[in-house]
């Protein structure tokens, strides 16, 4: 066992009492953020709810006879429209990984609109997007080559893919993942190298209470650092509490709590690389004022329109209280790009991205102001 992964089992179980944890995380937050906690002003565009995986607590997947099919252009644009409309900067792109692989249906419906396939639907979505508005794509297609990357990256600052867990038990028979093949934890390594290779700003993290062990979160927590450490595209990390929905395998599994939850934050924190922005999603948890000192600096994407399509049932916070909260606390809540500020350069981003990144930020790298915002 090395000298980290035993320092993550002793901050997250020893004897350290979770306000000392959570000041030393604190303090490090200020050290290497500021008074800063941030999010993203954004509109959730659900691409496609068709999927090739089937995991033990999604709700955001449709067969095609529950209902499972890809917006049309239209339906993104008025999408589209509607975030430009309040303000937003980002327009996140989710769906299921290539669900052509998996339904016929899907390469039908594909074919309709004269695409063969979900990357190239989702890259001429992006780029339609990125030439009529303002707005900026955040892509989230699962698992992406490096060939898909470099054409994601002419359209979009920024991707995603969760790594979730590294647990491989998971894939087993009776767990979350066992009818998920792209949820293989070598495949997601796989694609957050490739973005490193091709320098494509990528967002990952986990999803707390997946893997069910202590030994198993410690090793999450271990792996991740490691992972942060080693490779340079990763310029976020969410740490994504699981929430038990009903209708789903998983509706009876407990939940990570306050307590643990925080210190998990708090530990992340103190080994996290210092330009890694930590984040927790506000409308998961049951008091988000808990976790404004906790380590963290992000609040990810927050939309003035468009529910969360992957969590339904969880509203976002109210952002004139957020914001309320957060300067009781001496730190000012701001909003931010898709795109952190030390990423905002030609090395990471392609020319035109570049460009129409540069042109709406100000010295800090941050939006000017905007409606939503005030």
């Amino acid at each position: 066992m090395s000298t980290l992964h035993k320092k993550i089992e002793n901050y997250i179980f020893g004897e350290i009492s979770t306000n000392e944890l959570l000041n030393t995380a604190f303090t490090k937050k200020q050290e290497y953020f500021g008074k800063d906690i941030t999010y993203s002003p954004k509109v959730f565009i659900p691409l496609t709810t068709l999927c090739q995986d089937s995991c033990g607590y999604c709700t955001f997947v449709k067969s095609p006879k529950e209902g499972g099919t890809y917006l049309t252009f239209d339906e993104v644009d008025a999408i589209a429209y509607v975030g430009q409309q309040t303000g937003c900067y980002e327009a996140l792109f989710t769906l299921g990984d290539k669900p052509e692989n998996k339904w016929s249906f899907a390469l039908e419906q594909l074919n309709k609109f004269g695409y063969e396939n979900t990357f190239s639907y989702l890259v001429e979505n992006a780029k339609r997007i990125n030439d009529k508005y303002h707005l900026l794509p955040h892509i989230n297609p699962g698992l992406m080559s490096q060939n898909e990357i470099i054409e994601y990256k002419k359209h979009s600052p920024s991707g995603g893919l969760m790594l979730e867990t590294f647990s491989s038990r998971i894939n087993e028979k009776g767990h979350a993942h066992y009818g998920a093949k792209t949820k293989n934890i070598k495949l997601r390594l796989d694609t957050l190298n490739n973005a490193m290779e091709k320098k494509y700003p990528m967002t990952t993290g986990l999803l707390l209470g997946v893997a069910d062990s202590k030994e198993e979160l410690i090793f999450d927590i271990f792996k991740l650092i490691q992972t942060c450490k080693e490779n340079t595209s990763i310029q976020e990390v969410i740490l994504q509490n699981f929430r038990a929905k009903q209708n789903t395998a998983m509706k009876n599994s407990s939940e990570i709590i306050n307590d643990l939850f925080l210190r998990i934050i708090a530990t992340t924190r103190i080994f996290l690389p210092s330009h890694i922005s930590l984040q927790i999603p506000p409308n998961l948890v049951n008091d988000v004022d808990l976790f404004i000192k906790s380590g963290i600096n992000d609040f990810g994407g927050i939309s003035p329109k468009t529910i969360d399509w992957v969590n339904p049932e969880h509203t976002w916070p109210n952002l004139q209280e957020l914001k309320k909260s957060v300067e009781s606390t001496n730190q000012e809540l701001i909003p931010r790009l898709p795109v952190y500020p030390s990423f905002i350069n030609k090395e990471w981003l392609s020319p035109q991205i570049y460009e129409k990144v540069s042109s709406v930020v100000n010295e800090k790298g941050f939006p000017r102001e905007h409606e939503f915002t005030k």
